[in-house]
């Protein structure tokens, strides 16, 4: 038998052959590395078309999809049903792990550890979830469950040791509204305007995406001062002129900058072009003095009986007059049949509340609110805090408080566990889980708002320490009354500074030169048409405060107080809490809160 062949020509072909094999190799997986998963999200209802480099495909409302892209820029443009939504370049980098381009940052992603171990090996989430929404692309590093949740128990493996931890990209539910409101929880209210700007492009018919947007160019602006905040209000009341909110927030900050009378010569411009304006007299009404607010008001709504703009405006205007009886009929109406009663349905209470029908006012909220309780986003927070102040408790406990746990429970969700349930205890002055306050992240705007509300339960000198750093977005869980209080009081005691931060964080319909001719006398609170009751006791508190402090008589100033007091809040906090003043030589003012 003879030997193979073995000649030297054979030998060449064999090795050229495995060095073309090997080149093949090499340039395949130079490939590989050259493209990184890239993770397309679509948290909108609607479907949209990428183009993603040379990829080009349609992702569902509601969708997602992982395509290999290139590493280097990407030029990525996004078509929805009407037009473009948006178009940009990213940059796909080398380092490895999943890259997630969320479309208009829309989706509530977040990112988490889960930590597995011998000892306890089911899911052990982390406390802290990084939030990934409001950005349209970024790297996520390395992801083990993708927008899967993560098994109960895994297998440990010999070379895992005691523990092991995998990464999880999920997603929350909620859409855009969620991220939405991570976004303005964790202050980063730039990317939140970016986020909602984007969606009311997609979305125009969505007015929940067109007031998202306005609410956090407000809240932009307001961070860069009075005037940009001016500025913005403004132009918004320019861009929709028939748009009443935008005309009201307009009025608010021209009221802050103390500039009333250019309203009212603006609105009476407005009406002179346009004399059938309904809304524009119910607007000028607001900045008229007694009567003549009141009369407009009036023959506005008998010349126009089915219009609901006269019909609010008097029934907020019968009220802040004591004119209960004159104010039911018109709540009574803008309940059956009003889309914007919820805005009035604590006017309303209060009306009920000082007829002496409490158990009524109680009933019917609870009515209303119950059905409520059963959908998704039902309700809101105020509309629980108005149910606490009217049953005058936040328990949960026993059958008898069934409504109240139940309507804690749906707001409840998507927020820090216990964050509601001391929140409503704070605000009604009643003691506060220390261990479960803590258990919320500090920064998150229940937990400074119960900080704000227990530290008021104490004396102005702690308020004072708990909201000096707080903002407009950490003020927004504070109601109007609390605001009047504190501003009114650090205004007493001398620290104008503060005095005006409060007014412009919690939205109080008061100037500071007003709030100061207030408390030297010059202007009386009655003549002040745009407080509510609650915000008139917490003026009228700190002028006692201040007799007390001059030794003068301030029987009949607090009697007018709690004559005032139709529901629980921070009035009747600091009347059980603060100490009164005692006259001294020194000048009101000489220590700084």
């Amino acid at each position: 038998m003879s030997a193979p062949s073995t000649s030297r020509r054979q030998g060449v072909l064999l090795l050229g052959g495995i060095g073309v094999c090997a080149l093949a190799i090499v340039a395949g997986a130079r490939s590989l590395n050259a493209h990184e998963q890239v993770l397309f999200v679509n948290a909108l209802d609607l479907p949209v078309t990428v183009t993603a480099g040379d990829e080009h495909f349609t992702l569902a409302a509601n969708d997602h999809l992982s395509r290999p892209m290139p590493i280097g820029p990407l030029d990525v443009d996004i078509q929805g049903e009407k037009g473009p939504l948006a178009h940009e370049t990213v940059f796909v980098t080398d380092e490895g792990g999943l890259f997630v381009y969320n479309v208009l940052g829309a989706a509530p992603l977040y990112r988490t550890t889960v930590t597995y171990s011998r000892s306890a090996p089911s899911t052990q989430p982390d406390s802290t979830p990084l939030a990934l929404a409001g950005t349209t692309f970024q790297r996520v590093g390395p992801i083990h469950y993708v927008l899967t949740d993560p098994p109960e128990r895994l297998t440990m493996r010999k070379e895992d040791g005691n523990s092991t931890v995998r990464t999880h990209l999920g997603q929350a539910p909620g859409g855009w509204t969620t991220s939405y409101g991570w976004l303005m929880s964790l202050h980063r209210t730039a990317d939140a305007a970016r986020l909602a700007e984007g969606l009311w492009q997609a979305l125009p018919e969505t007015p929940a995406a067109r007031n998202a947007a306005v609410a956090a160019r407000m809240v932009v602006a307001r961070g860069e001062g009075l005037l940009a905040s001016l500025a913005a209000a403004r132009a918004q009341r320019d861009a929709h002129p028939d748009d009443v909110d935008a005309q009201r927030m307009w009025m608010h900050d021209m009221r802050r900058a103390g500039r009333n009378d250019e309203v009212r010569a603006y609105l009476q411009a407005a009406i002179e072009r346009e004399p059938g304006s309904v809304a524009m007299a119910s607007l000028l009404a607001r900045t008229e003095p007694e009567p003549r607010g009141t009369e407009r008001l009036e023959a506005l709504l008998r010349n126009h009986p089915g219009d609901p703009l006269p019909r609010r405006a008097l029934a907020v205007r019968y009220v802040r007059q004591q004119r209960w009886a004159e104010a039911l009929p018109l709540l009574d109406a803008m309940e059956q049949g009003d889309p914007e009663y919820s805005r009035f349905q604590d006017t309303h209470a209060e009306a009920l509340v000082a007829l002496g029908r409490r158990d009524e006012a109680v009933r019917r909220l609870s009515e209303r609110l119950l059905p409520l309780a059963d959908k998704e986003d039902g309700l809101d927070l105020d509309d629980v805090l108005l149910y606490a102040k009217l049953v005058g408790h936040a328990s949960q406990m026993g059958t008898k408080n069934e409504v109240m746990r139940r309507l804690i429970e749906n707001v409840q969700k998507d927020r820090p566990d216990g964050s509601v349930g001391e929140w409503l205890a704070a605000s009604l002055g009643h003691h506060v889980d220390a261990a479960k306050l803590r258990a919320v992240p500090a920064d998150h705007p229940l937990a400074v708002a119960t900080r704000v509300l227990m530290a008021l339960a104490e004396e102005p000198e702690f308020a004072a320490r708990a909201s000096a750093n707080a903002d407009f977005l950490g003020f927004r869980h504070i109601d109007t009354e609390t605001g009047m209080l504190l501003a009114a009081e650090f205004e007493r005691l001398g620290d104008p500074a503060l005095a005006v931060r409060m007014l412009d964080s919690s939205g109080v319909e008061l100037g500071y030169g007003e709030l100061r001719d207030v408390l030297s006398g010059k202007l009386p609170v009655e003549s002040i048409t745009t407080l509510d009751w609650g915000e008139r006791a917490a003026l009228h508190l700190v002028l006692a405060r201040q007799l007390d402090a001059r030794g003068a008589d301030s029987k009949a100033v607090y009697a007018r107080v709690k004559k005032e007091l139709l529901l629980p809040g921070a009035v009747t906090i600091a009347l059980q809490s603060w100490d009164r003043p005692k006259p001294s030589n020194a000048v009101a003012g000489d220590t700084v809160p």
